[in-house]
């Protein structure tokens, strides 16, 4: 059994087709289709079976291909790790979080750069609404590193960044906007815009409306942060939203809340388990040694 073989089965296993798979592997249809053939009788099972024009897996095939794509990732991934001559100044660090952290993602990323002057690295930020979706895509690998709230998991680890406070949002033309604080128990009734039930906050909200009695006239739900503005600034109704990093949203006022939730306490979080490059670890290492920077940056955003 090759590599060679092993990379012919994936192609073909994932596009269905020869020719196709041939294409992709720069090899002649012939030379794959007889290493495809050598490989299946080195098993001694068939892994392909012909549909029309295109192939299908066998039961054989189909567990076999699961098999061959996870030690080829490993395998890719272990080159990739070896290609990293320079260590922390060369390749790519890919982070993801909520849409309410982007202005942090991206002061945090600037900063870093200027401080240790890598300008070889390549900084990307995935904005994702949900916290089930950092979650899948820290396991799976998709993202290095992960900045919202805790994520429970044994094979996730963290470190403390700060506090990220929830106040109310309302319209510039709500009655609500001339007062200094509001307390929870003045939405009772109230007309109010919610994050979607799959959204961290929305849990947090929903139980302290349940332990006080709460009882808000929802009119609509969303997980995208600009929906949530906009239906706010028309007067749909208020939102209880993390303070705006980017600015008060335009046609709203934020309001404290007397007896405020709790803040969001923030990490920034990876996957143990994954093999990190040297540069996503230098990353890790300078969040780590900086600090609550997310705090920090709170108390820039509050003295503009």
């Amino acid at each position: 059994m090759t590599l060679r073989q092993l990379y012919y089965f994936r192609n073909v296993a994932e596009l269905r087709h020869y020719t196709k798979a041939a294409e992709i592997s720069r090899a002649s249809q012939s030379g794959l289709s007889h290493a495809i053939r050598e490989l299946e009788r080195e098993l001694n099972v068939e892994l392909f079976q012909k549909r029309g024009r295109n192939v299908e897996l066998t039961k054989y095939g189909q567990l076999f291909l699961p098999y061959v794509q996870k030690a080829l990732k490993m395998l890719e991934s272990g080159v990739s790790r070896l290609a990293d001559p320079a260590g922390p100044d060369t390749g790519t660090i890919t982070i993801a979080g909520t849409p309410s952290l982007a202005q942090f993602a991206s002061d945090i990323m600037v900063r870093y750069m200027a401080d240790t002057k890598r300008a070889g690295v390549r900084l990307q930020f995935n904005q994702e609404t949900t916290i089930a979706q950092l979650r899948e895509h820290l396991l799976s690998g998709k993202v290095d590193l992960a900045f919202s709230t805790k994520i429970e998991h044994s094979q996730i680890g963290s470190t403390y960044i700060g506090e990220h406070p929830i106040v109310l949002l309302v319209s510039e033309t709500h009655r609500f906007a001339q007062y200094g604080e509001v307390e929870l128990r003045m939405l009772d009734g109230e007309d109010f815009i919610a994050f979607s039930p799959d959204c961290q906050l929305r849990k947090l909200v929903d139980e302290a409306f349940r332990t006080l009695d709460i009882h808000p006239a929802i009119k609509a739900e969303t997980n995208q942060d600009l929906i949530m503005d906009s239906l706010v600034a028309a007067n749909c109704g208020v939102a209880l939203v993390p303070y705006p990093l980017g600015g008060i949203p335009y046609h709203t006022k934020v309001v404290p809340v007397a007896n405020n939730l709790p803040p969001r306490q923030l990490y920034l979080m990876w996957n143990q388990k994954q093999d990190l490059s040297t540069a996503v670890n230098c990353f890790s290492e300078y969040i780590a040694r900086s600090g609550a920077v997310f705090s920090r940056f709170l108390e820039k955003i509050y003295c503009r």
